[in-house]
């Protein structure tokens, strides 16, 4: 008889889980990570008010939504990976995360 190989049940397929959803449990990952760095940013974009003061306005906007928002929404994708109702909701949750520390860091570095 022939002996064949078995297929291995831990590949992405069969746990349900996408190649989407591993990069974007990565992007909230990270921009966790970031908030830090935008915080810091974000706070020294004051100094230059006088200079570029609609610059200014924006990353204030995004500074304030990098360390209030980003965490919300990242336990919201977290929160809604489980439930496949809310499970679009979530991914769009996750992929906005990462765009308040990303623009204020983005910013803050051209000020």
């Amino acid at each position: 008889m022939h002996e064949t190989a078995l297929s291995p049940t831990t590949d992405r397929a069969a746990a349900g889980t996408s190649a989407a959803d591993v990069v974007l449990r990565c992007a909230t990952s990270l921009a966790l990570a970031l908030i830090p760095v935008a915080f810091l940013f974000g706070a020294l974009a004051g100094m230059a008010e006088e200079v570029h003061p609609r610059t200014v306005a924006v990353v204030t906007v995004c500074w304030f939504g990098s360390w209030t928002a980003t965490p919300l929404l990242v336990a919201a994708f977290w929160l809604c990976r489980r439930r496949p109702a809310l499970a679009a909701a979530g991914r769009w949750a996750g992929w906005v995360a990462t765009l308040p520390p990303t623009v204020t860091i983005v910013l803050a570095l051209g000020l």
